[in-house]
């Protein structure tokens, strides 16, 4: 390994070589940031120039080795770093041939840095820079002149060429001089080139160069990191196949999507948490990806992520699975965002797809993990999900023994710890009556599928016409203030954003400030939606009475059809305690609301605390309180000693029952 200073010109001048970007090496990725800095020191290292001020430009290190060709081909240089600024060199070439009005100096270009004069036939050497292949289309047909295809202008190298024709133009428009931009500015740029000899030295290994180098334009990303350990070891043809059969197929069925896909993939493999994929963890990802992957054979890693590529791609949204319910309930998981999931949900489409699992049976898991994830985010409840979710692929073993596999996914989602709860009837019931709901951000989605199970019908939540409706208005006007009387601001104030207020309509009119009586017509006769109907129009005023009466029918049509959990878990807590301490009303989830007296319905405590209530203005454990009043009615026991929440009930419930 000898650095030697060199002209970059010089290099790419040479007819005796064609520079090849190996297939581990990322695509090509610069931006038009980026060339506007490359273009801006080419211009200035010209002026510069021209203007008796001899400078040069230092353009960084190329590094590369030589690998087998061909007898009569030009050698092969392996670009190891500095592929993506030598792209971008010849993309402004090109573009400078193409601009240029002068054959002579046209052909020059071409002739000189773009073709390799020496080789033989129209093969890939005859193109001086071989691109990665999902980059070698459209940049050989820029060299030929090709015409390029739609999908092919899509790309950063069709792109940027772009740009530097636009920028050319102005540049020529100017009155300044195309030619001198290559004499006195790119032909001053210099570089280190760097050969690596791997067959004569063990310790030029290009892998462990690779790595140890601080790339110079775009941060390697974790997909990029993986994709050279899985190619760099291997000999080329090796590389070149497993690249076009595997990672080609990765990097199409989830573009942009890589590096995510390859954390889900080592959490679906793993059973376990990692971070997710960020620009400042990737390498702390992928020190962890050549640990739990460390001794596979490369070619069998490369099938198996390919195979999952399919699968992901269905959970986000750029496939089919094959099955119409399960689409359908991965498109309402990726509506709420439940990304969390994905490793898990991966490994139960790989069952599936294996024939561990049954169509209906994988449908039914997911649809029980649906309205756990559902009736969390009515709670606001997210913590956890990133440590938690991946843990649930421990259980696909359970799933796959269990004779039922619904009721098998409800109970292990009901063992969760507390923060990672399946919220009850009882808790959702208490936050659906209070919360404002016209503010939460699925409140369109929930109402739709409210009206999905009212009709078996989904509004199109893109559907412009499709709008969220006040029943009682946002702004009250006098006749909606008489017609809800002296309570008026009161009233709505507290039910206005209420669930038992809103509804969904279709409809291309705001309707406002609309007594009543005009909004029922609409609701009956053009809205088009059940939803805005039902509980609605057969109403003859619109009251504090008609919301409370239509939010308990909305409360409970919501958890009991479209969120439905099994009846013994319906007022149960559903999660474990590593460690019970007796009642806790906290645990119970009932701080703030009122118990009562089994013995006697019209006494009355509230909880204010863990471990507390509050009644005839004193604080009191649940236990002492339960001996206090069984003394005033003359009944206490003989030992005097009381389980309280053997006598209190919430919300018809036993305390005891519902612990």
């Amino acid at each position: 390994m000898v650095p030697q200073e060199s002209k970059l010109l010089k290099l790419l001048s040479n007819n005796d070589v064609t520079f090849f970007i190996p297939p581990y090496q990322r695509n090509y990725e610069w931006t038009e940031e980026q060339c506007q800095v490359f273009l801006d020191d080419v211009k200035k290292t010209s002026f510069n120039n021209l203007n008796g001020k001899e400078v040069e430009h230092f353009f960084g290190s190329i590094t590369y080795f030589q690998d087998e060709t061909p007898f009569g081909q030009p050698n092969k240089l392996v670009l190891i770093d500095g592929q993506q600024r030598i792209t971008t060199t010849m993309l402004f070439l090109v573009a400078l041939r193409d601009i240029l009005e002068d054959k002579d100096l046209k052909a020059f270009i071409e002739n000189k840095y773009l073709k390799n004069q020496s080789a033989a036939g129209d093969g890939e050497y005859k193109i001086k820079l071989k691109q990665v292949e999902t980059d070698w289309n459209v940049y050989k047909n820029i060299v030929l002149g090709e015409p390029i295809s739609d999908s092919e202008k899509e790309s950063p190298v069709y792109r940027n060429y772009k740009y530097f024709q636009n920028k050319l133009k102005e540049y020529k428009e100017n009155g300044n001089d195309l030619g001198a931009l290559v004499d006195k500015g790119i032909n001053k740029f210099s570089v280190i080139t760097i050969e690596l000899e791997p067959r004569k030295n063990s310790w030029e290994s290009p892998q462990e160069i690779f790595e140890s180098m601080n790339s110079l334009g775009k941060p390697l990303s974790l997909a990029d990191l993986v994709r050279n350990y899985l190619l760099l070891g291997l000999d080329a043809d090796t590389q070149t196949k497993l690249y076009n059969k595997h990672w080609m197929h990765i990097e199409k069925t989830v573009p942009h999507k890589v590096s995510d896909f390859i954390r889900d993939y080592m959490q679906c493999m793993a059973k376990k948490p990692f971070p997710k994929a960020y620009e400042s963890n990737y390498k702390e990802l992928y020190s962890s990806f050549k640990k739990l992957f460390d001794g596979l054979e490369a070619s069998g890693l490369m099938e198996s992520l390919s195979e999952y590529s399919n699968i992901y791609a269905c959970i986000i949204g750029d496939a089919k699975s094959g099955s119409t319910r399960i689409d359908t309930i991965l498109a309402d998981l990726r509506r709420i965002n439940v990304t969390t999931a994905y490793s898990f949900i991966m490994a139960l489409l790989y069952e599936w797809k294996h024939g561990s699992f049954l169509e209906d049976d994988a449908a039914n898991i997911l649809d029980v993990f649906k309205i756990y994830c559902f009736r969390r985010r009515l709670l606001g409840i997210t913590s956890a999900e990133n440590k938690n979710f991946p843990m649930l692929t421990n259980k696909i073993i359970d799933l796959k023994r269990a004779d039922n596999k619904k009721v098998k996914m409800f109970e292990i989602l009901a063992n969760q710890e507390s923060n990672t709860r399946l919220p009850n009837d009882i808790e959702a019931a208490r936050i659906l009556e209070t919360m404002n709901f016209f503010n939460f951000k699925h409140c369109k989605l929930f109402l739709s599928m409210i009206e999905e199970k009212l009709t078996k019908s989904r509004p199109d939540q893109n559907d412009k016409k499709l709008q969220i409706e006040h029943i009682m208005p946002q702004k009250l006007n006098d006749r909606w203030r008489d017609d809800l009387g002296q309570k008026a601001d009161d009233i709505h104030q507290t039910y206005v954003n209420n669930i038992g207020n809103l509804t969904l309509i279709r409809h291309n009119q705001e309707l406002g400030q609309k007594p009543f009586s005009e909004k029922k017509e609409v609701y009956e006769n053009n809205a088009g939606l059940q939803i805005a109907r039902t509980e609605i129009t057969n109403n003859d005023e619109w009251n504090d009475e008609a919301i409370k009466k239509r939010m308990r029918w909305m409360i409970d049509f919501l958890l009991n059809e479209v969120l439905p959990i099994p009846d013994e878990m319906r007022r149960r807590n559903n999660f474990s305690v590593k460690e019970h301490k007796g009642l806790s009303f906290v645990d119970l989830q009932i701080v703030d609301s009122y118990i009562d007296f089994i013995a006697d319905p019209n006494i009355r405590a509230k909880v204010i605390s863990d471990k507390e209530v509050e009644f005839e203005g004193k604080r009191w454990r649940l236990s002492p309180l339960t001996r206090e009043l069984q003394v005033r009615r003359g009944t206490v026991s003989v030992s005097g000693s009381y389980q309280g929440a053997q006598y209190w009930e919430y919300d018809g419930m036993k305390l005891a029952d519902i612990m």
